[in-house]
C-alpha cells in the first residue's frame, strides 16, 4: 500500500521540491539587489534616502517615449555613478544606457545631466525603471537606487 502511494504521488513532491527551490533562489536575488525605490510617477522629482546618504533625480521635462529625455541626478561628491541604465518593467525593451552630458559639483554634492532614450512598443501605457548604482570608491561603499516612472501615447 505504502509502495503505491509513493509511487503515485512522487511527481507531485518533485514539482513541489522545485517550485520551493525557484522561490529561495528568488528571495536571494531580491536581496541581492537590496537598494532604495522612488516613483517619478505623479512628479518630475523623488529622492531617496540609504542609511543617510541621499540621491534624487528628476526629468527635466515630460517623459514621453521616442524623444531625447534628459535626467538630472544629484549625489554625494563621494560617490560615483558606476552603472546607470533604463528598462522596461512592463514589457521587456532590453536595457538602454544614459548618457552623461554635463557635471557640476556644488556644495559636495554632484549634480549630473544625462540622456536617455525611450523606445515605443505596442503597449500605450509603459512602466519603466532607471536602475543607478553608486560607488564610493575610497570606502567600496555601493548604493543601488531605483527610479520608477511610467509613459503613456
Amino acid at each position: 500500500m505504502n509502495r503505491i502511494i509513493i509511487t503515485r504521488f512522487w511527481p507531485f513532491a518533485l514539482i513541489l521540491l522545485i517550485i520551493c527551490i525557484v522561490y529561495v533562489n528568488s528571495i536571494f536575488n531580491v536581496s541581492a539587489q537590496k537598494g532604495a525605490q522612488c516613483q517619478l510617477i505623479h512628479t518630475n522629482k523623488c529622492q531617496v534616502e540609504l542609511n543617510g546618504v541621499q540621491f534624487s533625480g528628476r526629468f527635466l521635462q515630460n517623459a514621453e517615449v521616442e524623444e531625447e529625455l534628459s535626467v538630472e541626478l544629484v549625489y554625494p561628491s563621494q560617490y560615483d555613478l558606476q552603472q546607470s541604465y533604463v528598462q522596461g518593467v512592463n514589457m521587456y525593451m532590453g536595457q538602454t544606457a544614459l548618457m552623461n552630458t554635463r557635471v557640476a559639483t556644488i556644495d559636495n554634492k554632484t549634480i549630473s545631466e544625462n540622456l536617455l532614450f525611450l523606445g515605443a512598443c505596442s503597449e500605450r501605457d509603459m512602466r519603466w525603471q532607471l536602475v543607478l548604482l553608486f560607488v564610493n570608491s575610497a570606502t567600496g561603499d555601493e548604493k543601488r537606487v531605483f527610479f520608477n516612472f511610467e509613459t503613456h501615447y
